[in-house]
């Protein structure tokens, strides 16, 4: 089974302001930005299409679908991008300061109050994994899997690949409109590539 992992493009909201659980639109440039993710993507169509519900994903893997296979997009909650709680949408700046010290100090066990910590998303994440994509590679005929998310969701599925420590998930840089492929056999993980 291939998968290709699919970060959403731009959104319309400035680096400056915190958001993740947001349904934010997504920037002028998408068009362009999707057009250039597609140079990583196989001309043929994926069996089936997980995606994050928020728009920003949602628009995206439906345009990776041709007209007559949305069918094939499967929409989990579980993969909604980390929630920053009572800091979602304000200016990082407005953040009192000891508040994201103290969480970035151990951002994979603290929450944000009202959000998530890492490990939250890491749990959720690879509940999915074991429950809706796991089952395709053991499916007789070989698979091609396309996950349209987010950089959280997406760094906590290469932690989960790579047995990566959840504190250096954010050393893995991820660009919007970035895919990472992998394949997974006979219960063994291969990453091909990482943002391209």
């Amino acid at each position: 089974m291939t998968i290709y992992l699919i970060r959403h493009t731009e959104v319309a909201v400035g680096k400056s302001v915190c958001y993740g659980g947001t349904d934010v639109k997504l920037a002028d440039n998408y068009a362009e930005q999707a057009a250039k993710l597609l140079l990583n993507l196989p001309a043929t169509a994926p069996d089936v299409v997980f995606s994050s519900p928020l728009t920003r994903c949602r628009h995206l893997a439906e345009d990776l679908t041709t007209p007559t296979r949305k069918e094939y997009i499967r929409f989990d909650d579980r993969l909604r991008e980390y929630h920053f709680g009572d800091w979602e949408m304000l200016p990082w700046s407005d953040i009192p300061r000891d508040a994201l010290d103290a969480w970035m100090v151990d951002f994979v066990n603290q929450a944000p109050h009202n959000g998530d910590s890492f490990r939250a998303v890491f749990d959720r994440v690879s509940e999915f994994w074991r429950e809706k994509v796991l089952p395709l590679a053991n499916a007789e005929s070989p698979k091609t899997v396309y996950i349209v998310s987010h950089g959280g969701v997406i760094r906590a599925l290469l932690c989960l690949f790579l047995e990566l420590p959840l504190q250096n998930a954010y050393r893995l840089h991820l660009d919007y409109g970035a895919v990472s492929k992998l394949a997974v056999q006979n219960g063994t993980y291969t990453v091909a590539y990482i943002n391209r």
